[in-house]
């Protein structure tokens, strides 16, 4: 049957993309290019600014353009984001990485992601990678991307970008189904009562796991695994007048596959939860000034459980030594931002920020003693004394301020110079300044300066974690800091939008692993110096043809680590080249189809080597105004490759070994109905 699917596609596939429409007015081309880049956005000034006049290099996606390439979910999302390559696996959260513009982080902490406008990077890992990865983007109105340093208006962790995803809650249902037991089923409902709007929103969303193998086990016991994963959203959104209450509840669980370097199918599982809660107001004279409000409450707790060393081993003869931990965390933050209009010239934005965080539970868990002898308990028992915490329960705080003047001196010159300070209880202060110059010879041409600083934090982790069997904190850790050069063109005709941007950053007190010999903890060891060209493109090949895509490709990419230290140096887990290229036809108002090429080149840490191409596909057919189906295929020639692990798993033939098995080939057919 999955055959006969495949070939069924294929084959609509290449009739959509030859065949060509007498009306071509599908909604997915209605915008022309040089409407979309008169399209507002606010997440690279916080104030509407025309896309084709932000003061850094903007991506912007819509609802439809989700759609038509096939993302699902925050990391499919990054494949299509220019600079961005994730090396993320299925299920171990702190040892795959996101690439951003040639540097690789762990738990993508130098990218800040923001759901309509709240920061969903927990000041614990300081990233995304555990609790929202697995994030649905089925009710997304757009999603806005600031590539480059963002902290002059952001603060921590805005360093090599800035996510912000708008949802919309419309009255629509929507289910889906396909091969490895996927099962899906979307609801959305909104009503207006004496002046209230009240919306509310059901995601859930299950698969089995794909079949991966031959696998890596330092335990020698199994050649094979999978890597089922389930999840669950609830949103409840309450409106009158200008505040808006929003409410998000987000559950997800791995099992299988690896965890903490080891797999073990019997007993590894992970599973989070995270409630996002904002209320903000929004008030002033469109003409003159603008204020915003906000509160916001974010928790998230994470409960993981795997196997570290098999029954017989050492002293663990009685059964297999488990070990889990059990965190949880939680922030509230209050904000104001205000923009005033002094002139026809000047606009000036100002805001404050004020944060506290914590994590008031951090335990771990485990069938024997870990805290005394060693002896067997039986079953899995939560350590959680005081004496027993893994985390010191110290809480952070932070107040924040920051002001920015855009300028349009005439019609050819504009200009954005902004800067920001940070004041935190427990690191060093930062002041992170920035400055652009654009630059508009005409209706077509257009050039960009732009200069900024940004920095990471050391997270909660990094600073109080308590020798919990996988890191030792470091208080004396200072912040990552990063200095960032562009120089961009940008062209925008009838037909071709293009983007080249020429990009140095150098990056320092990067933070990893350190040893004195005896012990190993966290430490400043590396620094990083990195320039790469980065293409963007979108063309009109006919009324009903677009090609859009991006390239990455690295001039230089040089890490330099301190002595007696072993990170590992960029150049290693990165490719060289990398950038993703689609094709998307609509032949009428009811059929349209895209086909996506992933590419890069080597990279070195992995075992197979040379350069990797994937292809997703997409078909969706609309019966009328209010439903559509749509049949997409990930990984559409079954590419069995493996993504680069940031620390080995482990040794085979005497070499050290770091790399995670992919999925292959998977299908899914789903339906939407609006009403």
């Amino acid at each position: 049957m999955k055959k006969q699917l495949l070939l069924f596609t294929l084959l609509t596939s290449n009739t959509l993309l030859t065949e060509v429409s007498a009306s071509g007015d599908n909604p997915l081309y209605s915008l022309e290019i040089e409407q979309l880049m008169s399209v507002p956005v606010q997440i690279a000034t916080k104030t509407d600014t025309p896309l084709k006049y932000t003061p850094s290099t903007v991506s912007y996606f819509t609802m439809q353009d989700l759609k038509q390439l096939g993302v699902k979910n925050l990391v499919e999302l990054f494949t299509h984001i220019p600079g961005f390559y994730s090396m993320y696996n299925s299920v171990e959260g702190n040892q795959s990485y996101l690439i951003a513009r040639g540097h690789p982080q762990k738990y993508a902490n130098t990218l800040l992601v923001l759901l309509n406008g709240q920061r969903l990077n927990d000041d614990y890992t300081g990233g995304v990678n555990y609790i929202t990865r697995f994030l649905s983007l089925h009710n997304v109105e757009r999603i806005e991307v600031n590539r480059g340093p963002g902290s002059a208006l952001y603060g921590s962790n805005a360093f090599n970008g800035v996510i912000n995803i708008i949802t919309k809650l419309d009255n629509t249902i929507s289910a889906a189904i396909g091969d490895i037991g996927q099962r899906e089923l979307n609801l959305g409902v909104t009503t207006d009562i004496d002046g209230f709007t009240l919306g509310a929103g059901f995601h859930y969303y299950q698969d089995d796991g794909d079949t991966l193998k031959p696998i890596f086990d330092r335990f020698a016991l199994q050649n094979s695994t999978s890597d089922p994963h389930s999840a669950t959203q609830l949103e409840l959104n309450l409106q009158y007048d200008k505040i808006i209450w929003r409410n998000r509840y987000h559950r997800s669980q791995r099992d299988k596959h690896y965890l903490f370097r080891r797999v073990r199918d019997s007993v590894n599982t992970i599973k989070t939860e995270n409630w996002l809660s904002r209320l903000e107001y929004q008030t002033g004279n469109e003409n003159r000034w603008q204020l915003s409000t906000a509160l916001e409450y974010n928790k998230a707790k994470r409960v993981s459980l795997g196997t570290l060393e098999v029954e017989g081993t050492g002293p663990f003869t009685n059964a297999d030594f488990l070990f889990g931990e059990n965190f949880n965390y939680e922030s509230y933050r209050a904000s104001v931002d205000y923009n005033y209009k002094i002139s026809a010239v000047h606009s000036l934005t100002s805001g404050l920020e004020f944060v506290s965080s914590s994590v008031p539970g951090g335990f771990l868990r485990s069938n024997y003693d870990i805290f005394s002898d060693l002896s067997y308990l039986a079953q899995v028992q939560n350590f959680t004394r005081t004496e027993q915490r893994v985390i010191d329960d110290t809480k952070r705080r932070i107040s924040m301020g920051y002001m920015q003047l855009e300028s349009q001196w005439n019609e050819n010159w504009r200009s954005t110079i902004g800067v920001r300070r940070d004041n935190y209880n427990d690191v060093s202060d930062k002041t992170n300044p920035r400055l652009s110059l654009i630059y508009e010879l005409n209706e077509y041409h257009l050039f960009k300066l732009i200069y900024g600083q940004a920095y990471r934090v050391p997270s909660l982790g990094d600073l109080y974690d308590d020798e919990s069997g996988l890191t030792l904190g470091n208080q004396t850790l200072k912040p990552t800091t990063i200095t960032s050069y562009e120089a961009v063109y940008q062209y925008t005709g009838e037909q071709l939008f293009l983007v080249t941007s020429l990009y140095n950053n150098s990056i320092s007190d990067l933070i990893d692993f350190g040893t004195d010999g005896e012990n190993v903890f966290l430490d400043n060891v590396a620094h990083n110096d990195t320039t790469g060209i980065e293409l963007e493109w979108n063309y009109k090949l006919a009324s009903w043809l677009n090609i859009k895509g991006h390239l990455t490709h690295l001039l230089k990419n040089d890490t330099t680590v301190e002595p007696q230290q072993a990170a590992t140096a960029s150049a290693q887990l990165v490719p060289k080249t990398y950038g993703t290229l689609a094709l998307q036809g609509s032949i009428s108002d009811a059929w349209s189809a895209a086909l996506v090429m992933n590419s890069r080149s080597n990279v070195p840490v992995l075992t197979q080597q040379g350069s990797l191409n994937t292809f997703n596909s997409t078909i969706t057919y609309a019966f009328d105004s209010v439903t559509t189906a749509t049949f997409s295929i990930r990984n559409l020639l079954n590419k069995r490759y493996a993504t680069a692990a940031v620390i080995p798993l482990g040794q085979l033939n005497d070499k050290l070994f770091g790399e995670y098995p992919a999925r292959g080939r998977t299908l899914q057919l789903s339906v939407e109905y609006r009403f």
